[in-house]
């Protein structure tokens, strides 16, 4: 049975607080995907299959937070990467002035 649900989530009280269908969460879930290349990219760095990353970015499964925090990790490391790129591609065109 579903208890009445605030802000687009769906709760369930027989479920464990950590686990949620909560809409912010899946929209989150599937932004991440598409920054760091895509939901196979995602799914492997959370170590999941990609088609379970798809069931709870469709609602058919809970995200769990620990599964929120693997994805922002994944943020987090995709985004120091295209920082390094960024600042290397500066480098490389500060060096070719005056060439």
């Amino acid at each position: 049975m579903t208890a009445p649900a605030t802000s687009g989530e769906a709760a369930n009280p027989r479920r464990k607080n950590s686990a949620s269908r909560d809409a912010r969460r899946m929209a989150g879930m599937e932004r991440a995907a598409v920054l760091v290349g895509g939901q196979t990219v995602l799914a492997d760095a959370m170590g999941m299959a990609v088609s379970l990353l798809r069931q709870k970015i469709k609602a058919e499964r809970p995200i769990r937070d620990e599964e929120l925090r693997c994805a922002a990790s994944a943020l987090s490391a995709h985004a120091t990467q295209a920082l390094d790129l960024s600042e290397r591609l500066i480098v490389l065109a500060d060096n070719g002035k005056g060439s």
